[in-house]
Parts: structure tokens; C-alpha cells; sequence
């Protein structure tokens, strides 16, 4: 029976199961778009009771309730995925990490002060020449899910414009131009990112030290509580000069954007390895991306680990020809590789 489950969600959501894919990671990616639409689903819920006055969309309250009992029933009929979909704190539930990614995507938009959701108007955006993306729809005959993100095969033939994105060098140096400064003093209990570090991460390129500038600028950290930094960038004019990078532009991931461009522009790019199979595309980073491209894989492609993964993910073609470029213009080395399916 639960296979029948599983068969119709996924024609549903126009999910095919990978070649050598396990039958865990098919119920994983087919269950994560179905919380998709299911949010979405309980946005277009009606209150019992109006309350006075012209009140749009569901509570985020009523949809969490609703979508954690729907999302508990699954889990009794595929036990299998529940390890998958486990979180590091009972607040951050599988449902609200799903709804936070629907709002990011523009699917779902706050009213009401922010308490109360309403599902988007039905709107194409192109991705491709060959693709778009459909936002404000639950399910639609020839559209198919990637990741929460519905698309559609359009005609070879349409005109599509693609948008040219900021080459991370050129955003680089236009911050650092517009960026606020004022002199500081030296402080010893400060590590400096050494962006000429041959690392295939991050971590490993943070040091107390003082390495060589990039294009005269440091990223510097500094502990404030535990587990827990505050970034600088300093440069060296007739005094030292600071510009702190304030607590929201790390939260957008700021200093993971300084990280990248600055290996970028030391020819010591961060490299990510991307493996093209005939059905899928499969992308494993070796960092966390600035919150604008990590919202591009938590939109467009299914996390491949678990629901929190952040590094390795899964997507359909057409979605990885709307991502691919992105990626290339924040300035990471896209390591390609064709595998050989076998049926």
C-alpha cells in the first residue's frame, strides 16, 4: 500500500526515480516536495470563524499544526525517511524549515504584520530557453517538482534573455570602495583568512597570522561568545582602517561572499565538484554559500544527506542550467564530470 502512497505523490509532483537511485533517497526527495505542496495547500485554508476586518492568509500557527500532523501520518507509513528528515532542535521542525524556503522562494508571502501567510499569485519566471519556473500553483498537468520549486519544459525555440549576474570580483571591489571605514587598532586576539591557503575547505584557511593581502584588503574574525565570530575587513593606508561587517550582512552571508571572491582573486579558487548523469544533476560543495546561492539549492534541488545537508544536492537538469551560472559568477571552480547511468 505505502508503495502505491509513493507512486502517486510522485506522479503527482512528476518525480522520477533516479537510475541507481535507493528506494530511501527516492521516498526522501518525493517526500520533501510533497511538504511542499502541502504547505502551500494549507495557505489557501479559509478561517472557520472571520474575525472582524479584511484578515488575508492562514496563520503560520494553523499551517504549522496542520502540516506537522499530515507530516507525522507520512512518517508512520515510511519510517525509513524519518532519520533524513531529523533537525538539531525541536524548534527548527522539518515543517518550519520548509515553510522558511517556500517564503525565501516567494511562493508564500507574509501579511498580517508578518504572522499570516497567503500563497503567491500564479506567475511564470523563465529559467531557460527551454524552462520555467511556475510560482502560486499546488499541482499543474506537465509541471514536475525540483526541490520545492515547480517547473516546466517550455519550447526549444522561445525567446529567453538570460540575465548577466555580478562577477564576484566586480562586487568585490565595489564594496570595498563603498564600504564605511575608520581607524583601528591592532588586536592581537583576531584571526586573518589566508585566501592563497591551498584548502578544500574554508575552515582550514582561517590562521593567527598575518598572510598577504588581497588586493590590499583582510578578512579578519573575532570570538565574541561561544562558537560565535564578528568580521572585519581591514586595510593599510597611513593608519590601519576598519569596516565591520554588521550582524544582518553576516546573517545574508557577507563574509562567506569575502572568503570565496578573495580565493577567487588569489587564483586558489574554492572548487566544487559537479557530476552530470543522464537523469539528474548532482552538485557536492566543499563550503557554505552566502545565503543568496544556498536559497538557489534549497529552492531548485533536494539536499541529498539529510534535510539540513547544505553541501551535497541533488537537481533536474533544467534546474542546474539556471543555477550553474550563478554559481560561476560568485566565483567557485566547477569541477565537472559525466557518469555513465546504468539501467
Amino acid at each position: 500500500m505505502e508503495n502505491g502512497i509513493l507512486q502517486a505523490m510522485a506522479a503527482d509532483l512528476g518525480i522520477d526515480r533516479y537510475i541507481d537511485e535507493s528506494r530511501t533517497q527516492y521516498c526522501n526527495r518525493v517526500l520533501y516536495s510533497a511538504m511542499a505542496c502541502w504547505i502551500k495547500a494549507a495557505a489557501l485554508d479559509q478561517p472557520l470563524v472571520p474575525a472582524q476586518g479584511d484578515v488575508q492568509g492562514m496563520s503560520k500557527r494553523h499551517i504549522l499544526s496542520k502540516c506537522t500532523s499530515v507530516w507525522e501520518e507520512m512518517l508512520k507509513r515510511f519510517p525509513e525517511s524519518a532519520v533524513w528528515f531529523e533537525t538539531a532542535s525541536d524548534t527548527d521542525t522539518p515543517v518550519s524549515i520548509l515553510l522558511g524556503r517556500l517564503i525565501r522562494h516567494g511562493d508564500l508571502l507574509q501579511v498580517g504584520f508578518g504572522t499570516n501567510l497567503i500563497l503567491a499569485e500564479s506567475n511564470r519566471i523563465p529559467l531557460s530557453a527551454s524552462a520555467e519556473c511556475i510560482k502560486g500553483e499546488l499541482l499543474s498537468q506537465g509541471v514536475q517538482y525540483s526541490g520545492i520549486a515547480m517547473i516546466r519544459k517550455t519550447e526549444e525555440n522561445i525567446a529567453f534573455k538570460s540575465k548577466s549576474h555580478e562577477d564576484v570580483t566586480v562586487w568585490f571591489r565595489e564594496y570595498v570602495r563603498r564600504a564605511w571605514w575608520k581607524p583601528a587598532c591592532t588586536d592581537e586576539d583576531i584571526q586573518y583568512f589566508n585566501a592563497y591557503r591551498k584548502s578544500y575547505n574554508n575552515h582550514s584557511c582561517w590562521q593567527s597570522e598575518q598572510p598577504a593581502a588581497v588586493e590590499g584588503i583582510w578578512l579578519v574574525r573575532r570570538n565574541i561568545f561561544q562558537k560565535g565570530y564578528e568580521y572585519f575587513l581591514l586595510r593599510q593606508e597611513d593608519d590601519l582602517m576598519k569596516h565591520r561587517l554588521d550582524p544582518f550582512m553576516q546573517k545574508m552571508g557577507v563574509h562567506r561572499r569575502f572568503m570565496i571572491a578573495m580565493r577567487h582573486m588569489a587564483h586558489n579558487a574554492v572548487l566544487t565538484q559537479v557530476c552530470c548523469h543522464h537523469d539528474h544533476v548532482s552538485v557536492k560543495l566543499s563550503v557554505h554559500l552566502p545565503q543568496k546561492e544556498n536559497s538557489l539549492l534549497e529552492t531548485y534541488a533536494w539536499p541529498r544527506g539529510s534535510l539540513t545537508d547544505r553541501l551535497v544536492w541533488d537537481m533536474d537538469n533544467h534546474a542546474w542550467d539556471f543555477v550553474e551560472p550563478q554559481l560561476c559568477a560568485l566565483g567557485v571552480t566547477l569541477m565537472m564530470e559525466e557518469k555513465e547511468n546504468h539501467g
